[in-house]
Formats: structure tokens, sequence, C-alpha cells
């Protein structure tokens, strides 16, 4: 009977690990994207508050610009990184569930 109660919670518990690493593997994500974008914004206060002339207002336009390239270059990576995330997770929870069927 144990046994059984085994075999049916075996695949439930292998697909919450594997939940609980992807939101590991996702917050970590955001935690990165947070902090790079607070940083981005701190620098980019500095950077405003130091303005004395035009030039210095030409400069920080220009520094505005590489970052908003900056910024939209590592959105890109974290969309690819989830969309691989999404398919990794699909791939692997669907094993789980085929190898879970009787007569698998």
């Amino acid at each position: 009977m144990n046994d059984q109660i085994e075999n049916l919670v075996a695949p439930l518990k292998e697909l919450t690990a594997l939940a609980v690493s992807n939101i590991e593997k996702l917050t970590e994500l955001q935690l990165k994207s947070i902090e790079e974008s607070a940083s981005a914004s701190v620098e980019a206060l500095k950077s405003a508050t130091a303005i004395n002339d035009v030039e210095g207002f030409q400069s920080y336009l220009s520094a505005q610009a590489e970052s908003a390239k900056d910024i939209a270059k590592n959105a890109q990576a974290s969309a690819q990184t989830i969309a691989e995330l999404g398919k990794s997770y699909a791939e692997e929870a669907g094993k789980i569930v085929k190898d879970a069927m009787p007569n698998s």
C-alpha cells in the first residue's frame, strides 16, 4: 500500500521540485534586472545633477541614449532566458508526467 502511495506521490514531488527550481531562477533574473535598473537610474540622476552647461547636457543625452540601448539589450536577453526556461520546464514536466503514466 505504501509503495502505491509513493508511486502516486513521486511525480508530484518531482513536479514541485521542478517548479521551485524555475521560480528560483526567475526570481534571480528579476532581482538582477531590478538591480541593473536601479543602478542605471541612480547613475542617470548623478549625471543629471552634474550638468553645468550645454556641452554637459549634450553628453548627458548621449549617455542616456547609450544607457537605453543597454537596457533594451538586457531586456531582450532576459526575455530569451525566460522563453528558454519556459520551454525547458514544459519539456521536463511533460517527461515527468509521461514517465508517471502506467505502461509508458
